[in-house]
């Protein structure tokens, strides 16, 4: 779920890394975490300005959840 709030962040612009700390409540150690995981999967990527690393968002996530008792998850990405 963390990853989800992630993206839902970067949906308002670039963050860097201590900016997602403070609004997701989570250390630098699990935030680099996720990121790199989101990273790896081609949804964000990162730049440096100056002596932060930014990141942002390259896809369009599309998150589906239905009622029980299906009680499906989806998230759909989309290539531009």
């Amino acid at each position: 779920m963390k990853r989800l709030e992630i993206l839902k962040h970067l949906c308002s612009g670039d963050k860097y890394v201590s900016e997602i700390m403070d609004l997701t409540n989570m250390d630098g150690k699990r935030v680099k975490h996720h990121l790199e995981r989101l990273e790896d999967d081609d949804l964000i990527e990162s730049y440096t300005e100056g002596r932060r690393r930014y990141y942002k968002l390259i896809k369009d996530v599309k998150l589906e959840i239905s009622k029980p008792p299906e009680g499906k998850f989806l998230v759909y990405v989309t290539e531009d």
